[in-house]
């Protein structure tokens, strides 16, 4: 037995290891109902100006991201896609959605918005901190 870094099929054993992982977990804890979101702010002309990246599964959503551009901040947009997320996470039946945000990017929005923060992990970046946040959206 031996620890192997894999460079040149590095995609199929990552493929493999999410295969095994999926079965495992699909046997523990039942159907995924996995889907995955982008929503979009867009301005007049089209161009993206911000947005959110979900995945949701089980009974849970988990905020991937969300960004705005310089231009689009401190306008609303950011609560805007936030109450978009969370709308769609309900009518899907997710109880909770869960997110990670460095100290220096939005953890008083998020708190704003109702999220809870659960754990940090400080120095990392150094300096910062990584705090993880859940708000519970009822029963579904």
């Amino acid at each position: 037995m031996k620890v192997t870094a894999e460079r040149k099929r590095a995609r199929a054993a990552s493929r493999f290891l999410w295969n095994g992982l999926t079965r495992y977990n699909l046997k523990a804890g039942g159907p995924f109902r996995y889907t995955r979101r982008v929503l979009t702010i867009r301005g007049d002309r089209g161009r993206i100006l911000g947005g959110v990246i979900l995945r949701s599964y089980w009974k849970e959503t988990f905020v991937e991201l969300l960004w705005l551009s310089p231009l689009a901040r401190r306008r609303g947009y950011g609560r805007l896609l936030m109450a978009e997320a969370e709308r769609r996470a309900r009518r899907r039946g997710s109880r909770l959605m869960h997110l990670d945000t460095y100290s220096f990017q939005a953890p008083g929005f998020y708190e704003k918005l109702g999220f809870r923060r659960f754990g940090r992990i400080r120095g990392s970046p150094r300096g910062a901190s990584r705090n993880y946040y859940v708000k519970r959206l009822g029963k579904a």
